[in-house]
């Protein structure tokens, strides 16, 4: 969002972060508001949650302290950090009431937090508009849609903007067709030594997740990969080794090769062992980046059973109200066939955001949300260099999402491995070597649970949650669909990859023509 055209900011937030709650165990309120309003402008701040909008009322009241964040009052003000105060220059008044009486105004806060008496809409704020007439900048702070649709701009609180889908490449990135990227990639690959086969497969898992929206487990991750292999931390040639194979346990030794050659082997092994005996488990050991874990869905879908898939990493996670990244930013991953529709994919990372996004946003150049990521010193950051330089991705959901990781760390790491990801080698920081991470994979079939009608009770679930809504549920409110989104744009406009990837791939128009251009 920006500015009113032309007219300079009377009022800068900055990454405003807003918790209650014992630390580590906090709930958070506000999740790194940014917003700017110009002189005259009325901006309203909409959210469904009550306790959020009270909390950012509190906050511009100065009755309340935010955990971090910075605001600027007033033309060519300086940015500060949010101090139990209110700023100079400020007016907070309640929907409804009238303006007090005093002078010049730079930024009124409007409280529209809970209904105003009588109708909603224009008369509740009122207050806003004898503001803004007057040239002042103006903060409705609202848990209203009919009040908040009086403003000049609305900003929903809390809620992640849904990234626009793209027809045409941006300056800083190349379009390519879905075939065009995989030829590009495998081309890389062989060109490296890879084996054919090896090379379409990992060229397979790494567009997919493009495909899927997940850039951070896509082709931007080749540049790395290469380098990994020219300087013998994946071994191109390696065959995974079977240590076991009896039912229902299967344990595999990846041997330290690429990891998508190991994952597609236990995804296959565990959905088929399961269709036959309704429970299977491959653990593998000894194994690096397998991409995204939905990749591997197809097999458990063709085999008709529900899979688990569970992955540790090295390091970049930290702790509830930690600093430092000692924790992998694990995933989990639940694949469950739903017959002749799409399946339905549950696939997270236990940090907040997986580690990938933040260096595709570093790879664009772009800032990341505050809540994304901390500096050395535990401080919420926005800029996407700072994981490279010892900072760290917070665990999602505080000691709940603590919890989870736990729970992977000992399935996938502790028994599957023999390991824990403090041990995991970093595969940026060590180059060199193997990473050494392990996965478990994990079907049942639901013939041995006796045949649960699953798509019925799928759509009773998924029923519950869009009747949440009261005002329509959004386009994305279940696991899945934004996938489908993404790779129904995929398919019809292609994928953009950055140009600082491209250029570090070689890849050029004469190499590959479909850049820029073309889909599948």
């Amino acid at each position: 969002m920006t500015e009113a055209a032309g007219k300079p900011p009377a009022l800068r937030v900055a990454d405003l972060i807003v918790a209650e709650g014992p630390e580590g165990a906090e709930r958070i309120l506000i999740a790194g508001l940014t917003v700017s309003v110009a002189a005259g402008e009325i901006v309203a701040v909409h959210t469904d949650d009550q306790a959020s909008a009270v909390a950012l009322v509190q906050v511009m009241d100065g009755r309340r302290r935010a955990q971090y964040g910075a605001m600027a009052v007033g033309v060519g003000g300086r940015p500060r950090r949010v101090a139990p105060a209110r700023p100079t220059g400020m007016t907070v008044v309640r929907a409804g009431q009238a303006l007090p009486a005093t002078g010049p105004r730079p930024v009124v806060v409007v409280d529209a937090t809970r209904p105003a008496t009588g109708p909603q809409g224009p008369v509740a704020a009122e207050p806003a508009r004898t503001a803004a007439r007057e040239g002042s900048g103006v903060l409705l702070v609202t848990t209203d849609a009919d009040t908040a649709a009086t403003a000049d701009r609305v900003i929903h609180l809390n809620r992640p903007p849904t990234p626009p889908v793209r027809t045409e490449p941006a300056q800083d990135q190349a379009r390519f067709s879905v075939a065009a990227l995989t030829a590009a990639s495998v081309d890389s690959l062989t060109s490296a030594g890879v084996g054919a086969d090896r090379a379409a497969l990992v060229a397979r898992v790494l567009v997919d997740a493009d495909a899927r929206g997940h850039f951070s487990h896509g082709v931007g991750l080749l540049p790395m990969y290469l380098d990994r292999l020219e300087r013998g931390g994946i071994d191109p040639a390696a065959e995974p080794v079977w240590i076991s194979q009896s039912d229902p346990v299967a344990v595999l030794d990846a041997r330290g090769g690429f990891g998508q050659v190991a994952a597609e082997l236990a995804a296959e092994h565990c959905a088929r062992r399961a269709e036959a005996t309704g429970l299977a488990t491959v653990a593998v050991r000894g194994n690096n980046h397998i991409g995204m874990l939905a990749a591997y869905r197809d097999h458990f879908v063709r085999h008709d059973v529900v899979g688990l898939v569970f992955n540790i990493s090295g390091p970049s996670v930290a702790a509830p109200g930690a600093g430092r990244p000692t924790l992998g930013n694990d995933a989990v991953c639940m694949v469950v066939p739903r017959g002749e529709r799409r399946p339905l994919v549950v696939d997270f990372a236990t940090g907040t955001v997986a580690s990938g996004k933040v260096r595709h946003a570093a790879h664009r150049g772009e800032p990341v949300p505050a809540t994304w990521l901390v500096d050395r010193q535990g401080r919420p950051t926005t800029d996407p260099e700072e994981l490279d330089r010892g900072g760290a991705v917070p665990v999602f959901g505080g000691h709940k999402g603590l919890g989870v990781a736990v729970i992977t760390e000992v399935l996938a790491g502790i028994l599957a491995g023999g390991t824990v990801s403090p041990l995991v080698h970093k595969q940026r920081a060590e180059p060199e070597r193997p990473m050494e991470c392990s996965q478990l994979f994990l079907a049942l079939s639901p013939a041995a649970f006796g045949d649960p009608p699953m798509e019925e009770l799928l759509t009773v679930l998924s029923s519950a949650v869009t009747a949440g809504y009261p005002q329509g549920a959004p386009r994305v409110h279940l696991p899945e669909q934004q996938e489908e989104l993404a790779e129904a744009a995929a398919l019809e406009t292609g994928i953009s990859v950055p140009l600082s990837v491209v250029e570090r791939l070689g890849w050029t128009a004469d190499r590959t023509p479909a850049v820029s251009g073309g889909t599948r």
